[in-house]
C-alpha cells in the first residue's frame, strides 16, 4: 500500500511529461511564461469577485487545452491536495461571517449559523487558491525544469533560493526511490502478517532512516560540488530565445489581467 502511494506520488511530482508536446505554452519562451502565469496568479490573489475569478478560470482551462494537457490530469494534480486543504481552512468563514442565515447547527446549547455571505467568502477563497495552483501547474507542466531555473536567474532572484529549489526537486525522486527500495526489502523479509502497530513502527523507522541518509547525502553532494568548482551559479545548456509571438502572448495576458484588475478597482470604488 505504501509502495503504491510512493509510486503515485512520484508520477505526480514528475513535471516534464508534457514539456515536449506541441502545444501553445510549450512554444512560448520560459521567461515569458513565468511572467504571464505570475500575472494570472497575482490577479487571482487580488480579485474579490467570483466573476473575475471565473474569467481567470476560463483562461487557465483554455491554456491547458491549447497546450494539450489532459484536463483530467490537470484536475487531479490541482484539486487533490492544496485546494482541499484551502477549503478546510476556509470552512470557519461559513459560521463567523454575518449575513443571511441558510442553516442552523445545534451543538448542545450552542447554535451555529451558516450564512450566504460566509458560503460566498469560503467559495471565493477556495476558488482563488485553485486558480493559483493551476497557474503554477501550467508553468511546470509545459516548461523544462532547467528552463524555469534559468528564467529565475534572469529575473534576478536570490541564488540561494534558486539552488534550494533545484536541489529539492532532484532529491525528491532520489528519496522516493530509496524509500521504495526499503519497502521492497522489508516485504521480502516478511513471512507473516504484521499488526498495525508493527507496521507503524516500520514507517517511523523508515522516515528516521531517510532523514539521516538525506543529511549525509546532502553533505556528500555539497562537498562534491565544491570540489568541482561550484560557486553558487546554476549552469544550463538551454537558452531562452525570445520570438515576436512571445511578446504578443505576454501583451495579451497582461492586457486581460489589467482589465480584470481595473474592474476590481472600479467595483471597490463603488462604480
Amino acid at each position: 500500500m505504501l509502495g503504491e502511494f510512493l509510486k503515485a506520488f512520484e508520477d505526480i511530482m514528475y513535471l516534464e511529461k508534457y514539456t515536449e508536446s506541441k502545444g501553445m505554452l510549450q512554444k512560448i519562451n520560459a521567461l515569458i511564461k513565468l511572467l504571464s502565469l505570475t500575472a494570472i496568479l497575482l490577479s487571482a490573489v487580488v480579485s474579490r469577485s467570483i466573476y473575475s475569478l471565473f474569467a481567470l478560470f476560463v483562461i487557465v482551462i483554455s491554456l491547458s487545452t491549447l497546450s494539450r494537457i489532459p484536463l483530467g490530469y490537470l484536475l487531479r494534480r490541482v484539486t487533490l491536495f492544496i485546494p482541499v486543504f484551502a477549503a478546510a481552512i476556509a470552512s470557519p468563514l461559513l459560521f463567523i461571517t454575518p449575513g443571511s442565515t441558510v442553516a442552523h447547527i445545534n451543538i448542545g446549547p450552542l447554535i451555529i449559523q451558516v450564512t450566504i455571505e460566509g458560503i460566498e467568502k469560503a467559495s471565493i477563497f477556495t476558488f482563488r487558491i485553485w486558480i493559483c495552483v493551476a497557474a503554477l501547474n501550467l508553468l511546470i507542466l509545459t516548461t523544462k525544469f532547467t528552463q524555469i531555473i534559468q528564467s529565475m536567474e534572469e529575473l534576478g532572484l536570490p541564488r540561494i533560493f534558486i539552488n534550494m529549489i533545484a536541489i529539492t526537486y532532484r532529491f525528491i525522486f532520489l528519496f522516493i526511490n530509496e524509500a521504495y527500495r526499503m519497502i521492497l526489502a522489508k516485504q521480502s523479509r516478511t513471512t507473516r502478517k504484521e499488526s498495525r502497530m508493527q507496521h507503524l513502527r516500520f514507517i517511523t523507522n523508515m522516515f528516521s532512516t531517510l532523514f539521516v541518509r538525506a543529511y549525509e547525502k546532502g553533505e556528500r553532494v555539497y562537498s562534491a560540488m565544491l570540489a568541482r568548482g561550484f560557486n553558487g551559479a546554476t549552469r544550463t545548456h538551454n537558452h531562452n530565445k525570445k520570438k515576436p509571438t512571445d511578446s504578443l502572448f505576454l501583451l495579451a495576458v497582461f492586457s486581460i489581467c489589467g482589465l480584470i484588475l481595473s474592474i476590481e478597482i472600479l467595483r471597490s470604488a463603488g462604480w
